[in-house]
């Protein structure tokens, strides 16, 4: 059997030392094209030597330690994804030892009708193969015994016809370029990639650069470029090209130059190409989700931090409409208007502004101040449906209402409900992605809607327990009867007058003469009307920057905060006893009696107690001297303001 394998190999010019550069030129592609670090045509004679090789320095091995030997027997392919681990191989001296062989796949390789070696790739670490590679392997493996077949072949050389026969019978997708003549031919499943049929190529470059994506165009061009300008070069290149159907297709195209003049000048070049669209998914899902986990980190971040949800939506929007591919969209969260309607208040949105109108419109979501109280359209279908809403034909969508004149037309719309439970509490709006939205932009997506939605819950949550304290505080600092702030609110805000460092304040106290009289004669509920009044007309009078506080009892304290702009305490005392307090028992004659005293700017924020002392001494005179009267702390100074 050995001697009718080396007659084979002899006769097929496959004996150690043959010059096979046009295989090494091959053999690396495959490597290339397969990322795998070793690639070998091996031959086994009574020894195993390399025709062809990438990776690898090694020459020859002995037969016994051969892992091709192994293919050859068996006729069939072979692959081992650990040897360190396989019974067979992992004492193996090529694993053990350098080059340390972890994964080994090999094909046969075929002269005359029988098996004289194989077509390998190895690797130092373990690995794997998928089935699709490997049948692509099997089908080079076929290509390069076909190789050898025609140029084994008398006066045999690769003529055009031949190499077109080849192309045309081999199981993937191989292109030749002629590239004096600019002549190139593709075989069936090159078109097949495409979804073309082969009397729809042409043989010129032009036909096939103008499927290239824009995008990818100069960068193919510069990658063609290095080989055709440096001998042994590799062509690989990864790139989209439009498939007859309308949609891209990414594809990864591997080849070197096969062929040159006596110049060395460039003759032909011959690459190989393979759908890896699947594979450009999959990465493009993981950067996705990687993009999509950092902005989702970043908008629960400035959250926590500021407590800002329109601040968050704004960080992450660009983004967002750049990883969904659309144009332009929105984020809004619903909101209840006193009718009991729904409307969207806006947290984001995209400047497409076409008329006055619309520009108002932007002005008022850069305010913070945007509404949509119509939702009797494509968006609002989402608020009002509670589910996804994808209309790659917007106007055949029965929830469509068209467009105003002038927007930017509509191609194609997602719509995403941002939900707390089963209620819908906002949403994502996206529009016009170049291709069709799918239901996997929505899934993809569905995390960001979560976190939206908590969001959402944790601002109502932070809006709850704000409103919660905010009433405590008012129910703690307020005065129930009268509504006006207490002893202790009037403590706290005092201290405001204090800061300030420029302008003389009065600190004054309110007593109604005779309160209890009032009370006995009749009754309390009167008495609680009095007080009422009372505390109504000395807000009224008073200045917004002035404080008036029931201090308890029938007594009011009041801060008037710029002494020489205030309303004068005399001109308040008449006015409450200008007119009589109607009361369910009919009208009641109220008068006030006043104790006060002025504070200087310089005064420590400390001496609130003293002076508050001084204002009531000043009320106790007041009442002494025969009530319905004002008296100050320091009548020779404050005469003129009486």
């Amino acid at each position: 059997m050995l001697n009718k394998r080396w007659q084979y190999i002899s006769q097929y010019k496959l004996t150690y030392g043959v010059d096979t550069d046009a295989l090494d030129r091959l053999v690396a592609s495959v490597a290339d094209f397969f990322e795998f670090p070793i690639a070998l045509i091996s031959i086994i004679g009574q020894q195993q030597w390399f025709i062809a090789k990438a990776g690898l320095d090694v020459d020859i091995t002995s037969l016994e330690d051969a892992f091709c030997r192994h293919v050859v027997a068996l006729g069939s392919p072979l692959v081992i994804e650990d040897a360190s681990l396989h019974p067979d191989f992992r004492d193996n001296p090529l694993v053990v030892a350098e080059p340390k062989i972890r994964f080994y796949a090999g094909v046969p390789l075929m002269a005359g009708g029988r098996e004289v070696g194989a077509v390998c790739l190895l690797d130092n670490q373990p690995n794997t193969l998928s089935p699709k590679d490997l049948r692509f392997l099997e089908s080079l493996g076929y290509f390069i015994s076909d190789y050898i077949r025609l140029n084994g072949e008398p006066g045999a050389g690769l003529r055009s016809a031949d190499f077109a026969m080849m192309i045309e019978s081999a199981d993937v997708g191989v292109w030749d370029w002629e590239i004096v003549n600019d002549y190139n031919v593709f075989n069936q499943h090159w078109c097949e990639l495409l979804g073309l049929r082969l009397d729809e190529v042409e043989s010129r470059s032009r036909f096939w650069k103008s499927l290239v994506h824009d995008e990818d165009t100069a960068r193919l061009n510069r990658e063609i470029s290095a080989p055709l300008a440096e001998e042994g070069s590799v062509l690989n290149v990864e790139y989209r090209m439009r498939h007859a159907q309308g949609h891209w297709v990414w594809v990864s195209t591997c080849g070197r130059v096969v062929a040159n003049d006596s110049n060395g000048r460039p003759l032909r070049m011959t690459c190989v190409t393979r759908d890896i669209s699947e594979r450009k998914r999959a990465e493009l899902r993981e950067q996705k989700q990687v993009q999509l986990l950092d902005f989702m980190n970043r908008a629960q971040s400035v959250f926590l931090h500021e407590k800002n949800i329109r601040h968050s939506c704004e960080l992450i929007f660009d983004e967002l409409l750049s990883l969904a591919e659309s144009q332009f969209g929105l984020i809004g969260q619903v909101v209840m208007q006193e009718t009991g309607e729904k409307s969207l208040f806006i947290h984001a949105l995209s400047n497409i502004s076409w008329s006055a109108e619309t520009n108002e419109q932007y002005r008022a979501y850069q305010r913070g101040e945007l509404f949509f109280n119509s939702l009797d359209n494509l968006f609002g279908h989402v608020i009002t449906s509670g589910g996804v809403v994808m209309a790659n034909q917007p106007r055949c969508h029965h929830a469509s209402r068209g467009t105003p004149a002038g927007h930017p037309p509509l191609l194609r719309f997602l719509g995403l409900p941002i939900k707390i439970g089963d209620e819908t509490v906002g949403m994502i709006g996206l529009a016009n992605k170049e291709e069709d939205y799918t239901d996997e932009d929505a899934q993809f997506l569905h995390p960001l809607l979560d976190t939206l939605g908590a969001l959402f819950y944790a601002l109502e949550v932070e809006k709850s327990r704000l409103n919660a304290e905010q009433k405590l505080r008012y129910l703690a600092e307020t005065d129930v009867l009268t509504k006006l702030p207490n002893r202790r609110a009037f403590i706290e805000r005092v201290h405001g007058f204090y800061s300030q460092s420029s302008l003389t304040f009065t600190i004054a106290i309110i007593d109604i003469d005779y309160f209890k009289s009032i009370n006995d004669k009749y009754g309390h509920q009167v008495g609680d009307e009095v007080l009422q009044e009372v505390a109504f007309r000395l807000s009224s009078y008073l200045r917004s920057d002035d404080l008036v506080a029931r201090m308890g009892g029938e007594e009011f304290g009041v801060c008037l905060y710029d002494t020489q702009g205030a309303p004068t305490l005399e001109a308040l005392r008449k006015a409450i006893a200008a007119e009589p307090v109607w009361t369910s028992e009919g009208a009641v004659n109220v008068t006030v009696s006043i104790g006060a005293g002025q504070v200087r700017p310089s005064d420590c924020t400390d001496h609130w107690e003293a002076d508050l002392r001084y204002a009531d001494l000043a009320l106790y005179r007041a009442k002494n001297e025969g009530r319905n009267r004002v008296k100050w702390h320091m009548p020779s100074v404050m005469t003129s303001l009486t």
